[in-house]
């Protein structure tokens, strides 16, 4: 069972079932965690801080101030990935990380 983790929103800590999080967008020191919901999350933490919360073996980099779920995750590309309809692109130094941490049947 994935252990959740909590956020601070409006003074309460509000908590967050890993498994719901489809990605996380970094600027300077705020993370914006985005749900399956389509709820969105605004938190005072750089994006290392942030992975360091989340299930390793669940989430991966694809560029500088991108973490995506592998769950969301629907076609890859060589530039882009496709999560819930939308392209997501994929920095360039990222693709063999990404493709290593998958899964892959040949």
């Amino acid at each position: 069972m994935l252990k959740p983790f909590f956020i601070w929103q409006n003074k309460l800590l509000k908590r967050v079932d890993p498994r719901k999080v489809m990605f996380l967008v970094t600027e300077k020191n705020y993370t914006e965690i985005t749900l399956s919901d389509n709820s969105v999350y605004m938190v005072r933490s750089s994006l290392s801080r942030a992975i360091k919360k989340l299930p390793p073996d669940m989430f991966i980099k694809i560029h500088r101030s991108l973490v995506v779920s592998i769950y969301f995750i629907d076609d890859i590309d060589r530039d882009h990935l496709i999560i819930a309809g939308d392209p997501v692109p994929i920095g360039r130094g990222f693709y063999k990380k990404v493709i290593s941490q998958l899964n892959i049947m040949e």
